[in-house]
């Protein structure tokens, strides 16, 4: 599906939590749904990032370009203070728990791209990686390494991408996850931890510490998978069924 496909089938997606159907009971994405819909970016939270950016803030002092035409972007934006207000009333979806419509858009491409069952999975990752924040989505803020926009792109990693259009941004994120769990047979747990740490040094954990490979991970790496997973560990099949291990402790079964 091509990106102006995924934005289209977006906005589909982002009615009111009210009025949007419930998926019935199994699979992996309704059984993640129940076992960790907490928001991370509370939405009182993401309000006081949006009160701060209309007070100048970040954005009076930062610089952000795009290279697509189609793309939102704010060059010049220091001769429109009132870009961000419009841009995010344009977004707008009266929806408390997805206010811009981003939530609905990381499902609706993780379903497109890597495939149905992981829209619940990718926008817990997406929330992880930058809480759905509007400073940080726009590339106003960036990561302590450096990462940009919504899915926390390295620009050495990602240099055609525009990161700080989030849809752009969402799709190389999708696509990564998509390979990083091709990489892995199918195993979340990896998959989720490549996209944190790369997935040379999570190879070199598992090469050199087998099943116990997590117990070696960075710290930052540990509670991302925390953050995301909990201690649940999803599986793949060889017929592509994602299925459970039985038998965890009970925060970390994922069952319908």
């Amino acid at each position: 599906m091509t990106i102006d496909g995924i934005r289209a089938a977006a906005a589909a997606a982002a009615t009111p939590a009210a009025a949007r159907p419930r998926v019935p009971n199994g699979g992996f994405s309704t059984a993640l749904d129940r076992h960790l819909d907490v928001p991370l970016a509370q939405v009182d939270q993401v309000r006081a990032e949006v009160a701060a950016l209309r007070g100048g803030g970040a954005l009076a002092r930062a610089m952000m370009g795009s290279t697509d035409e189609g793309a939102l972007s704010v060059d010049g934006f220091t001769a429109m203070p009132g870009w961000l207000d419009a841009e995010l009333a344009r977004q707008s979806t009266g929806d408390t728990e997805d206010p811009y419509g981003w939530r609905a858009l990381s499902r609706t491409t993780a379903e497109q791209i890597i495939g149905p069952g992981y829209g619940a999975l990718f926008e817990r990752q997406i929330a992880q990686e930058s809480g759905f924040i509007p400073e940080v989505v726009y590339g106003a803020r960036v990561s302590s390494a450096g990462a940009e926009g919504i899915a926390q792109l390295m620009p050495q990693y990602y240099p055609n991408v525009d990161r700080r259009d989030p849809v752009a941004s969402l799709v190389a994120g999708a696509q990564t996850m998509r390979d990083n769990l091709a990489s892995w047979g199918g195993d979340v747990r990896k998959a989720v931890a490549s996209y944190n740490a790369g997935m040379g040094r999570i190879r070199s954990a598992v090469e050199t510490h087998g099943e116990q490979w997590e117990a070696s991970l960075p710290q930052e790496t540990k509670d991302y998978l925390a953050a995301i997973l909990g201690d649940a560990a999803p599986r793949y099949l060889p017929s592509q069924a994602l299925v459970l291990d039985p038998g965890r402790a009970a925060l970390g079964v994922l069952a319908p």
